[in-house]
């Protein structure tokens, strides 16, 4: 199931941050992100646990995918394709400039998901992740054109 949360899913959200990244967002970085009026939080879930996440910026008409993580676990299933689907769906309307995210140059797996579902890939930025260091993929998704 994906849903879109609030505020009570910060710990499933940073107990899942844990164990996907090598930096983490804690609990209080991930609720002050929900706080802010302009992010929005979406999670997958079993009907034991949090399986994934999505976090989403909306400035301006623009959106910016800040995290997305399946469990390390349950990765390759289809979980993140849905889950990125599901947001990109919800957000459609409010982000007519469309998605932006960055991503990992050597994360190959993530850079694939997003070209299948639409984003282009459109720069790099050097030296943009740390721990390891590692340049970023600039990537950029829009909303399909009304039909008329």
């Amino acid at each position: 199931m994906i849903r879109e949360a609030g505020a009570e899913a910060c710990p499933a959200v940073a107990t899942l941050e844990s164990a996907c990244f090598d930096v983490p967002w804690s609990i209080t970085a991930v609720r002050s992100l929900l706080d802010d009026g302009l992010t929005r939080v979406w999670e997958a879930r079993t009907s034991q646990a949090t399986v994934g996440a999505a976090i989403l910026r909306i400035v301006a008409g623009e959106g910016e995918l800040l995290r997305i993580a399946v469990h390390p676990d349950l990765r390759r299933q289809g979980i993140g394709r849905v889950l990125l689907r599901a947001v990109l769906s919800a957000v459609a309307d409010a982000c007519p400039l469309g998605v932006y995210l960055e991503v990992r140059a050597s994360n190959i797996a993530a850079r694939h998901l997003y070209a299948r579902e639409g984003f282009a890939e459109n720069g790099r930025r050097k030296g943009y992740y740390d721990a390891p260091p590692e340049d970023a993929i600039l990537m950029h998704w829009r909303p399909a054109a009304p039909a008329s």
